[in-house]
């Protein structure tokens, strides 16, 4: 337990070191601006900003050919400086008073839900410490970054998954690895949802009442809860386009074009990594169209949104004539991908359609408050929520991608719930009341430290200081991970895999198969053993690696042996090599 513990602390060290830069840098950037429309989320504002920055500055040593250590860590360093200076005059100002002119109230049932909060907040901690172990880490994120990281420059990598996608969020990733620490970019997605859970909970002080902003905070950390052992993008996103919006409504009550830019650039950054992103920019140039008609703001917009993600998109125009590659194809033309492709990967997101959480559900409720209707920041929310659900019910449907409004719809939300239980609330008399008041928050706070502990424990369980562990917990949760990593240390030659798509991170680099692209399964799966022997040798493949709990029928059809020797296996997943004919 104390190699863990260990392991945990060193880990952490690094990602405060990281977010330290990122602040320092972030500060200095909103050094003389009016921070008064963001009291008490200038912190976690500037840390989002410097960690903007940061991205765009690995994009372009990755551009130029310089992502090595040297550099990475020159990155660090200048933060760190930054940081330091900025420390003594990093106040942040006071919080303005809740809605309605009051101070903020912590009544029982809000600091009872804190309580919760931090139970939740606690079973997130943790998890980011485990070995990659999920799907689309395993298959496209890491992969792509270690192969950045390799070649210490951005690279097009077609045997990959989603090689011209925007990856502004991997470039993390891919700084991490030159580490060779890959449980860093677990630390970082996560990172980007306690810095989102930071900002739901001060928007809500901000414009509701701490039991708001409590509940909305709980609604934000259980829609996430499954991300942060990830290194995925999804939270980074939400993080900045949720920037975007508060730079967007500072810059509405201000007039300042500081915040505007900072908005743009959130916004730019967000776009760069995702891009379904794109569907939030027709709604922030309607309104900035609405309240700004000159020219320098708009090019100012303008050039701090293209900052961070132009490259991406021009890269992929110039290259494939496709800048949404490939999810622009029947529009520009396909590169890579075919119409086959493109039918099955949206017949994969119809399959994972599905209603938004029901803890979203109360969001119109809020609009019953009289004083959040005259709020203008309630109807921007709304405004941007209902844009949010439209964009996504109109596209996908598919309920993670509709995270980016998750947190603001949760604070809507959030108000509604807390409206609807002062409607509905049982409200015991006399002698039980007083009893309540006093052991509820005992017993609650009792309950949350057994509670917690056991998250404690159980979060412990994936924890892995040490390789032996690691390959442990690695050979239980990876099929074939014992052989992937053999065949990483003794090249096989060539290999087409079937059924390895999400464990691709562990195998030997570079390995060819997967649903989409030039080497698509359905152009070898359906052919009979001679077809399929003839289809590998001319593309010069000299073995096959199969998971065959997923597709049996392939090394199961009649002659199948006269064309593939087997030669290792590794439970479900076998190695055969191509005999020669």
């Amino acid at each position: 337990m104390l190699a863990k513990l260990n392991f945990a602390l060193l880990n952490y060290a690094v990602l405060v070191a990281v977010l330290a830069a990122c602040w320092g840098v972030g500060r200095l950037a909103l050094r003389g601006a009016n921070t008064a429309p963001v009291a008490g989320m200038l912190h976690p504002l500037a840390t989002t900003l410097g960690l903007g920055v940061g991205i765009c500055a690995l994009q372009a040593l990755a551009v130029a050919g310089l992502l090595n250590r040297s550099a990475v860590l020159a990155c660090l360093a200048i933060g760190l400086v930054l940081a330091a200076l900025q420390w003594r005059s990093g106040r942040d100002v006071a919080p303005r008073p809740s809605a309605g002119g009051a101070s903020p109230t912590w009544t029982a049932p809000a600091r009872c839900v804190a309580m919760v909060v931090a139970v939740l907040l606690l079973g997130t901690a943790l998890a980011p410490l485990r070995p990659p172990m999920e799907w689309d880490e395993l298959a496209y994120h890491l992969p792509h970054a270690r192969q950045w990281a390799l070649h210490g420059q951005l690279v097009v990598t077609p045997w990959l998954r989603y090689p011209w996608f925007p990856y502004n969020f991997d470039l993390l990733f891919s700084g991490a690895l030159l580490f060779d620490n890959d449980v860093l970019p677990h630390l970082l997605h996560a990172s980007t949802g306690w810095l989102v859970a930071w900002l739901v909970l001060r928007l809500g002080l901000r414009h509701f009442t701490p039991l708001t902003a409590c509940v909305a905070t709980g609604i934000w950390l259980i829609l996430s809860r499954d991300d942060y052992s990830r290194a995925y993008v999804d939270m980074g996103v939400t993080l900045f386009v949720l920037a975007g919006c508060i730079a967007f409504d500072a810059w509405r009550e201000t007039g300042s074009r500081r915040w505007l830019a900072v908005a743009a650039f959130a916004l730019g950054v967000a776009a760069g990594a995702k891009y379904q992103v794109l569907a939030f920019l027709p709604l922030f140039a309607i309104v900035l169209a609405w309240r700004e008609r000159r020219v320098s703001a708009w090019l100012l917009a303008t050039a701090a949104l293209l900052l961070p993600c132009i490259y991406w998109y021009a890269r992929n125009a110039l290259l494939t004539g496709d800048p949404f590659n490939p999810v622009g194809g029947k529009l520009f033309g396909f590169s890579d991908w075919n119409l086959g492709d493109y039918a099955g990967q949206f017949d994969d997101l119809r399959s994972h359609v599905g209603l938004p959480h029901w803890l979203l559900w109360a969001a119109p409720l809020a609009a019953l408050w009289p004083t959040q209707r005259r709020s203008a920041w309630v109807r921007g929310a709304a405004i941007f929520s209902a844009w949010a659900l439209l964009a996504w019910a109109a596209s996908s449907r598919y309920p993670r991608y509709l995270m980016p409004a998750f947190p603001l719809l949760g604070l809507l939300s959030a108000a509604g719930w807390v409206w609807l239980a002062t409607r509905l609330r049982w409200r015991p008399a006399g002698a039980w009341r007083d009893r309540a008041a006093v052991w509820t928050p005992r017993l609650l706070a009792g309950l949350a430290v057994v509670v917690a502990a056991l998250v404690v424990v159980r979060g412990a369980r994936n924890i892995a200081p040490d390789a032996a562990q690691r390959d442990a917990l690695l050979r239980s949760r990876i099929p074939g991970y014992a052989l992937l990593r053999q065949l990483d240390a003794q090249p096989q030659g060539r290999i087409y895999q079937i059924g390895l798509e999400g464990a691709i991170y562990y195998a030997p680099n570079p390995i060819w198969g997967d649903w989409f692209g030039p080497w698509r399964y359905r152009d070898f799966m359906g052919l009979e053993p001679a077809a399929l022997h003839a289809a590998l040798t001319r593309q010069n493949f000299d073995a096959l690696l199969i998971d065959t709990s997923r597709f049996p029928d392939v090394v199961l059809r009649p002659g199948f042996d006269r064309f593939f020797n087997k030669v290792q296996e590794d439970r479900s997943v076998q190695l055969y090599r191509l005999r020669p004919h």
